[in-house]
This record gives C-alpha cells, sequence and structure tokens, in this order.
C-alpha cells in the first residue's frame, strides 16, 4: 500500500492554531517507523526544523488515487545516504481511508476552457465557483449541452502567488445544477486522472486562498 519513494503530506498545529502543512518523500518503511526526507513548507517550498515529539496528521495517496492518513510522531533523527526523520508508524490497521470529498475545497472563481474530447460538445471558456485536488465546479454557458456522466478535456489556469500554473486534466460531470433567478447552471467535475504535481500545485493554491481568507477576516 505505501510504498518508499511516495510524497507524504503533513499537517503540523502552529501555537497560533494555524494548520501548515508540508510534504516529504518516504525513504523507508519498517513495522512501526518510517523514514522520510526533511519536510518542506507546501506555501514556501522550504524545509524547516521540528522538535522531537511534534505530533502530525499525515497522509499519502496511492496509485489506484485512494488517499489514506493516519497520527504519527518525530522520533528520531538519522543520517543514512541522506538525513532523514523518523516518524512512528501505527502499521496498516492504523490507517483510515479518507474520501476525495475531504480535500481543502475553496470558493474561487478560476479561469477554465473546457472541450469534448471527441468534438461533440461546443468548447467554452468559463470559470470555477471552487476548487480542490479532487475536482472543481463550474459555471455553465445558457445554451449548454453538458449532461452528467460527460467525459471533458479541462485547462484551468491557476494563479499561484509565485508564478501562473496551466493545467490539464480529463474529468467527469457529476451532475448539472440548475440555476435558480436568473442564475446559470453549474457543474460539478471530478478529476479523473490527476498527477502529483498538478495535485500538489491545486493543494497549494487552496491553502493560499485560505490564507487571504483568514487575513481578510473571511475565515
Amino acid at each position: 500500500m505505501m510504498q518508499i519513494g511516495e510524497t507524504l503530506y503533513l499537517d503540523v498545529l502552529k501555537p497560533n492554531q494555524t494548520k501548515v502543512k508540508y510534504k516529504c518523500k518516504i525513504e523507508e518503511i519498517d513495522q512501526h517507523q518510517l523514514f522520510v526526507t526533511y519536510p518542506s513548507n507546501l506555501r514556501t517550498n522550504k524545509s524547516e526544523f521540528f522538535m522531537v515529539g511534534t505530533k502530525f496528521h499525515a497522509s499519502f495517496t496511492t496509485k489506484d488515487k485512494s488517499t489514506y492518513a493516519f497520527e504519527t510522531e518525530l522520533v528520531d533523527r538519522m543520517k543514512q545516504r541522506i538525513p532523514v526523520l523518523v516518524l512512528s508508524f501505527p502499521g496498516v490497521e492504523g490507517l483510515k481511508k479518507i474520501q476525495r470529498r475531504e480535500y481543502v475545497r475553496v470558493d474561487s472563481a478560476i479561469d477554465i476552457a473546457v472541450q469534448h474530447p471527441t468534438g461533440t460538445l461546443s468548447p467554452f471558456n468559463t470559470v470555477t465557483t471552487d476548487i480542490s485536488a479532487g475536482g472543481c465546479a463550474i459555471t455553465l454557458p445558457e445554451n449548454h449541452n453538458i449532461e452528467a456522466d460527460m467525459k471533458v478535456t479541462c485547462w484551468l489556469v491557476l494563479p499561484l502567488k509565485e508564478q501562473i500554473r496551466y493545467i490539464k486534466q480529463v474529468a467527469t460531470v457529476i451532475r448539472v445544477i440548475k440555476g435558480e433567478k436568473g442564475m446559470r447552471d453549474r457543474a460539478p467535475l471530478k478529476f479523473m486522472d490527476i498527477s502529483e504535481m498538478d495535485q500538489q500545485n491545486i493543494l497549494r493554491y487552496c491553502f493560499e486562498e485560505q490564507l487571504k481568507f483568514k487575513k481578510n477576516g473571511l475565515l
């Protein structure tokens, strides 16, 4: 299930009660411990120092896109091929499978282009109403022919703090939500085969947006 070389995400609660997310690579696995690279902050991309005894909420995603979480603690530091941190590991029986809806989701209007892979659908440009690493919801044109279960190709323009990222994804239309009182229809989309890099960039964007909301007193 968990493999060497896999990315592990670590959440830690700072003294001001702000949750900060990090990522690291799994270097070695034994029955009760994980050996991982020094974690880097998802927002700044910089490594940070952690005291032995620091507790983390950890999560990882397998090749079949299943996501698992567990509680862990920094128990030691070692120098092997490279310097590593030693984390406690509860074993397979201590893993909790989580649903994609548990991804951080933020309300955000991001430019997105949509088309049908075979040309059945007239291409259109629109904006998202929210986004997460598992999918997004979009506003539909007035005269659209989008239907539930339709596969579409999307190009997202993701405005990260340091640069703009362009993300291409194949997605499934979950359903079409009829607009009320003159509002346009909306459609939630589920990303079908999101790469680790695209997932990481969307997660980073979501956390950057959350920070903005908190600074403006909206969270």
